[in-house]
């Protein structure tokens, strides 16, 4: 297979200037779009409703993304592929360059990168008109460039480091069917995608599943998402799913002509020989680059023993913004089968809350009361956020509701404390703590949004701890 004749290269926002053509026309193509016929799917409001929006009754194509399932990425960057495709066409139309490509937003490398990129602050350009990039609806200290991303919602360090792309807190998700907001998504989705959507948006747009594509920053997020899909790939023995039903799952869009189209996801794990774009964080393409992995390939299921429960909460937890901590007793039993092969899960259970109150939470397993917590960073098991509580409450189509869980593995906690003699028959203290976007030097206290939201409390049924091979 030879390289394609023209790749569009995505940039790092934060690389070009508020006034390069890439922006400028970014800007240009989304005002042509929102003027658009709302039933043109090349239209702004058209695209965004794929991904999610409140409207009724659905359009072809309408509330479409995956969130919560293993088809969370690829459905993604399909959408991304579709979606730089019309807005490309657009900015052909402006007279705007045709190599333009979708930049990404970086966040993970903080510092001034990880605060909103400045062409999409101000409501107004410099001659006077509105700029088609700010949205008002977003977190405070957002658009004021007085609050950033902290290192622990952006950073994608967890997510790299996991091994498999299918499983519980694994990169990818675990295994579901075609969802538009299922419970079984990977450490990916939830950080950085989820916990960056509540810091952005708060309760403005980037906070709802399903008006969030309507912010021109949601589509920067995601491509910088799949940037980090293309990272963990790039590592050696990192692998997508090779089950057909992965392999071989369609997904319908539009392209820029405003036609059907759909693909397999199948056809997008080549980012250059397939879909013939790359990130400038990427070598040149090769001559030849190596086929994409045996499609439809149904890998045989390995026999597991069933996962054990050894310890639970018995109240449920309240969250609204501060500090909480919970026990949970490790039944002495049930733990005792702590076998070399078995991993330990921290499971939270049974999220429900009204709405996402925009403020996500670190979560720490083996909390030490007596220790300040930037000292037990070795105890930060992963982040828990709220995007898409409300859909998980009234699903799209024929999906029953039910409540979010999020997992994380604890597995070297758990040895540490078992070594100690601190595990069965002991207490495993929970913490979570709010997480709030990080004022910027100098700024005041007060410029950032509060983390506080005792109006849209969210419960967490339980809190569990299982074994699981």
């Amino acid at each position: 297979m030879s390289a394609p004749a023209t790749v569009f290269v995505r940039r790092d926002i934060w690389s070009l200037q508020a006034d390069d053509v890439i922006v400028t026309a970014y800007a240009d193509a989304v005002s042509r779009m929102r003027g658009r016929a709302a039933n043109d799917p090349t239209s702004w409001s058209y695209q965004a409703a794929i991904h999610g929006t409140h409207a009724k009754p659905n359009r072809p194509g309408w509330n479409g993304c995956q969130h919560g399932t293993w088809f969370f990425l690829p459905w993604h960057r399909m959408f991304l592929y579709y979606f730089e495709k019309i807005v490309r066409a657009a900015v052909v139309e402006g007279g705007g360059p045709a190599d333009w490509a979708l930049p990404y937003w970086n966040y993970g490398l903080g510092g001034v990168r990880a605060e909103l990129p400045l062409a999409f602050r101000q409501p107004k350009l410099a001659d006077g008109g509105d700029n088609p990039l700010y949205i008002a609806e977003r977190a405070e200290g957002m658009n004021s460039g007085a609050g950033s991303i902290p290192a622990r919602a952006g950073s994608p360090a967890k997510a790299l480091a996991r091994p498999e792309f299918i499983g519980k807190a694994e990169f990818g998700g675990d295994r579901t069917a075609p969802a538009q907001f299922s419970k079984s998504g990977g450490e990916l989705e939830e950080t950085p995608h989820n916990v960056v959507h509540g810091l952005v948006g708060g309760r403005g747009l980037m906070g709802d599943i399903l008006r969030a594509a309507q912010d021109p920053i949601f589509w920067l997020h995601h491509a910088n998402i799949d940037r980090i899909w293309s990272d963990w790939i790039g590592v050696a023995s990192h692998q997508n799913p090779r089950e057909g039903s992965w392999q071989s799952q369609p997904f319908a869009f539009f392209d820029e002509h405003g036609q059907p189209a759909s693909l397999r996801c199948d056809q997008v794990l080549e980012t250059i020989a397939d879909l013939e774009y790359a990130y400038d964080t990427e070598p040149s393409p090769p001559t030849s680059p190596p086929g994409p992995p045996p499609a439809h390939l149904e890998v045989a299921t390995v026999s597991k023993p069933e996962r054990e429960m050894v310890g639970a909460t018995e109240h449920e937890v309240v969250l609204t913004g501060e500090q909480v901590t919970a026990s949970i007793p490790i039944d002495a039993q049930a733990a005792a089968r702590f076998g070399p092969n078995v991993n330990v899960y921290l499971n939270v259970e049974e999220i429900a809350g009204e709405s996402n109150p925009g403020t996500g939470y670190t979560v720490y397993a083996d909390f030490q009361p007596d220790r300040p917590v930037d000292a037990q960073s070795s105890r930060h098991v992963g982040n828990l956020s709220f995007f898409g509580i409300e859909r998980a409450r009234e699903p799209a189509g024929d999906q029953a509701p039910h409540a979010l869980q999020s997992s994380f593995e604890i597995t070297s906690i758990a040895r540490e404390l078992e070594a100690r003699g601190e595990w069965a028959g002991h207490e495993l203290r929970v913490m979570f703590e709010p997480l709030q976007l990080l004022a910027a030097s100098g700024a005041g206290e007060h410029s950032v949004a509060s983390p506080a939201h005792r109006d849209l409390p969210v419960r967490l049924g339980r809190i569990s701890v299982f074994y699981d091979a």
